[in-house]
């Protein structure tokens, strides 16, 4: 059986927050990094991203506002609620256009 210890930095540091004010031993609140990605500026302007550009991929929309991709995708995704609908072939073949115009007919 293993028991875990302490370390002495964890020691150290722990006696100079409570020789600099702490009084308790549990987390103190913190109010954290504000985030800045999600605010209605940013909304605005992902939302006019997106109407300017309907092509336009996340990739490109995060690098124009120096967001991250991932605060991208959660506010196309979760605050827009918009879903990817169909996506295209980048070298579209007059065999696949037939094919999809005579399967639409059916």
């Amino acid at each position: 059986m293993v028991k875990s210890r302490i370390s002495r930095q964890s020691i150290a540091e722990w006696c100079y927050m409570f020789k600099n004010g702490r009084t308790h031993v549990n987390n103190a609140y913190c109010e954290g990094i504000p985030s800045n990605s999600a605010n209605a500026e940013i909304f605005a302007r992902v939302n006019e991203s997106i109407l300017a550009n309907i092509c336009v991929t996340t990739e490109e929309i995060a690098n124009r506002l120096d967001i991250s991709l991932g605060s991208v995708h959660k506010i196309i995704a979760k605050h827009f609620e918009f879903h990817k609908v169909r996506t295209y072939p980048t070298a579209v073949t007059q065999q696949w256009l037939f094919k999809g115009i005579s399967s639409q007919k059916t």
